[in-house]
């Protein structure tokens, strides 16, 4: 056999390699694109819930000073939330989700909403238990950020206050942190 015969055969076999990794790597991501679409359907049935509406409208409703006074219930409840919007923040960060898809769909606008109106608590809870609510924090500010560059105002409207939310939360005091900076403290 001479060389001529087994250049040739070494070149038709990295061409099969080649041309049987492109297709594992196109499966691989179709069936990556089926398991992103099966989880945002599960999310956005958690979310549309009528359990999770009523949490969240009764957390739009408590008072400022009432944060520090919630039944067990009420934070178990709360709790619940803030787990679902920490898990949807932590699959959008890596990336089992398609962000923009979270965001525009899943929750970006009742994040930021959820955020605003659970600031005092999740100060307070953060405060007591250390590690709490990262992710929604940092789903938060990349929320923040989707809109701000969009320039679509989020209004939070309940009873007499009225608050255009992508503008008010930049402020230092109230704005959450990305990632980095909460694992920086």
């Amino acid at each position: 056999m001479d060389s001529a015969f087994w250049q040739a055969a070494t070149a038709v076999t990295v061409i099969v390699f080649t041309i049987g990794f492109f297709f594992a790597v196109s499966k691989y991501l179709q069936f990556r694109r089926r398991d992103d679409a099966k989880l945002a359907i599960d999310l956005f049935r958690d979310f549309r819930s009528d359990e999770f509406k009523a949490v969240i409208r009764s957390i739009y409703g408590v008072k400022a000073e009432q944060w520090s006074t919630l039944a067990d219930y009420q934070r178990v409840r709360i709790d619940h939330l803030v787990d679902w919007f920490n898990l949807l923040g932590a699959v959008t960060r890596n990336r089992e989700i398609n962000e923009n898809l979270a965001i525009e769909t899943l929750g970006g606008p009742t994040a930021i909403r959820c955020w605003y109106r659970l600031l005092p608590y999740l100060r307070q809870e953060t405060e007591r238990r250390g590690f709490y609510c990262d992710h929604f924090e940092d789903f938060t500010r990349r929320s923040l950020a989707h809109f701000k560059v969009r320039g679509v105002p989020i209004w939070f409207s309940w009873g007499e206050e009225r608050v255009e939310l992508v503008s008010h939360l930049q402020q230092p005091d109230l704005k959450p942190r990305t990632m980095e900076e909460i694992r920086l403290k």
